[in-house]
């Protein structure tokens, strides 16, 4: 999967429109800025060539007066090849030429697969997501962000300030942890893999201190530093991400990923990796001498404020009792310290 932002024209002599265009192996997805709207342009359909003397990207849709104009020539070299890979027969293509010349693993996996298909893909599925690379992890996660931000509308002052306020923690990681706050009336945060943490603007405004903040986004830090979100949601997806990690097709996981944005905004984990991401949260915390009593502090608000209904976070964090019991042993013993570059920045936030 690739990224390009290009400019739209819906025909000729038309306003152009800013988009964002992401190559996958059966289509374009052209995302207009500004707008809910995404048009799927599939790449056997398409017309692509250069101009102004190859510095420039032409894409038209055969049955459209459609043109979408992209700097450079890398995109069309790019569509190029996935209009090449289509017309050729399965064995000839590079991925699949590659896998065989590694041997007979493939007849080894396909053999199990069709055996023990219900109980044994998720699980693969999930193992494998060990295997991808932490630059593949972030293209992954951002075509899925791409797929949900048209319908977000982003608090630009509180996004650069919860981005500070994670910075000021110092939390070394391989990942490139990009924040950002959406507007909405949605108790909610989640991860994405490789670096996007979402958190709502709500959440924000429940929150009456830096360390239930401090809590929050060391809880989903961690679910993107131990690659939670990416086991968890291959595991999820199943059958349809594991043949594409076989064959060593990002691209098709890439598309299922986007196809199933939605529903990763809500991801579940297991309790195992719940609690992983709560107790190396807390050593986080008391590491830096932040009191880990914000993350109890944020429960408790969270449930007390939630009479009727039970708040996304909560609700996709299952075992709460039983987490804050473990939570209130671990913080035995903490020595918390004044934080005012964080109580600086977090009062900047609840302005």
């Amino acid at each position: 999967m690739d990224s390009f932002n290009g400019r739209y024209q819906e025909w000729s002599g038309a306003t152009e429109q800013e988009v964002s265009v992401m190559v996958l192996d059966e289509y374009v997805q052209i995302g207009i800025t500004g707008t809910n709207q995404r048009l799927r342009w599939p790449i056997a359909e398409l017309n692509v060539g250069v101009s102004l003397g190859g510095a420039q990207t032409e894409i038209r849709h055969h049955r459209l007066p459609a043109q979408v104009c992209i700097d450079g020539r890398f995109a069309f070299e790019r569509i190029q090849a996935r209009q090449s890979m289509g017309q050729q027969p399965w064995y000839r293509k590079p991925r699949v030429r590659e896998w065989i010349r590694n041997g007979g693993l493939f007849v080894a996996v396909v053999a199990v697969f069709f055996l023990l298909y219900s109980l044994l893909v998720p699980w693969m599925a999930e193992r494998m997501a060990s295997t991808v690379s932490v630059d593949t992890e972030q293209q992954l996660g951002d075509g899925v962000y791409e797929a949900l931000s048209s319908n977000y509308q982003i608090d630009t002052t509180q996004t650069r300030l919860v981005n500070a306020f994670f910075e000021t923690l110092k939390v070394p990681s391989a990942y490139s942890i990009r924040l950002v706050v959406v507007n909405s009336s949605e108790l909610n945060a989640f991860a994405l893999p490789g670096g996007r943490i979402v958190v709502y603007s709500a959440l924000l405004d429940r929150m009456e201190s830096a360390p239930e903040l401090a809590a929050l986004l060391a809880h989903e830090f961690t679910h993107v530093d131990r690659r939670h979100a990416t086991r968890s949601i291959f595991r999820r997806l199943g059958a349809q991400v594991f043949l594409g990690l076989v064959l060593g097709k990002v691209g098709t996981v890439g598309t299922v990923l986007v196809d199933h944005a939605d529903e990763l905004r809500s991801l579940t984990y297991s309790r195992s990796l719940e609690k992983e991401a709560d107790v190396r949260g807390v050593k986080i915390l008391t590491d830096r001498g932040i009191d880990p009593s914000g993350f109890l502090d944020l429960f408790e608000r969270l449930k007390t404020g939630s009479s009727i209904e039970v708040p996304e976070f909560l609700a996709s964090h299952p075992d709460l009792d039983n987490r804050v019991a473990y939570i209130k042993e671990m913080s035995k013993g903490a020595k918390p310290k004044p934080q005012p570059a964080l109580d600086t920045i977090f009062a900047q936030i609840k302005l």
